[in-house]
């Protein structure tokens, strides 16, 4: 059975991925990464910030011995995966979900001042409650700053460029909801165009949120995209 990495956005931690874990059952052998400072795994000795997302991840993989496994990464972790996969080739495949790969000043603003974390305990108390359960190695609130902080940076520096897209050779697909209001189709179309081995898969009636996914139709686009990509 083909392994298979999952990999969570931002704000998110392990805990997101067990329902998709437990719906792909028999199928893939799935192997659930947490990026520092998210849920229980501290900052440690990396930054809070793709590059040093990217360096823990490849640490895991290379101790658990995941060199040339399947990925599957939303949102952020789509981004890590891919941003990883330009500087080592460690991947087989790589299905990314929802996951933002055009950042500019003026998207990363907005992004970042949806995370004021007074603003979301006023307005969305389930939420916060929520947020304050899941983030225990930094605190909820100083996991918002730190997101945040990485966004706005995101917007002033160039973490993947058009070059790296390019020299990618692996197959990736771009995955994207259909009413995903975070990320333009523009946006997914221009990645994928990009790709030397690439597809776009827009899933119907499809929001950002990972927990309103329909699982079943994950699983059947995840299958159809690792048994059909290119040798």
């Amino acid at each position: 059975m083909e392994k298979l990495l999952l990999l969570h956005g931002a704000l998110g931690s392990a805990s997101d991925l067990q329902p998709v874990a437990k719906a792909l059952e028999g199928q893939f052998d799935c192997v659930i990464f947490e990026f520092p400072g998210h849920g229980k795994t501290p900052v440690g000795q990396y930054t809070f910030h793709i590059n040093g997302f990217k360096e823990a991840l490849s640490r895991f993989v290379d101790q658990q011995v995941l060199q040339g496994c399947a990925v599957f990464g939303y949102s952020m972790g789509g981004f890590v995966a891919t941003k990883l996969q330009s500087e080592t080739n460690c991947f087989g495949a790589i299905y990314t979900l929802g996951t933002k790969f055009i950042w500019n000043p003026e998207s990363s603003a907005k992004e970042a001042g949806q995370l004021n974390a007074a603003a979301i305990q006023e307005r969305f108390p389930a939420y916060a409650a929520k947020l304050a359960q899941q983030h225990t190695a930094m605190g909820w609130e100083a996991h918002l700053e730190a997101t945040a902080a990485m966004m706005l940076q995101l917007g002033h520096e160039e973490v993947l460029s058009e070059a790296a897209f390019a020299q990618i050779e692996i197959p990736i697909a771009v995955g994207l909801g259909d009413r995903d209001k975070m990320i333009p189709l523009t946006d997914a179309m221009s990645i994928y165009k990009k790709l030397s081995i690439g597809c776009l898969d827009v899933l119907p009636y499809t929001q950002h949120p990972l927990d309103r996914l329909d699982l079943e139709l994950l699983s059947s686009r995840l299958r159809s995209f690792f048994s059909r990509r290119p040798a």
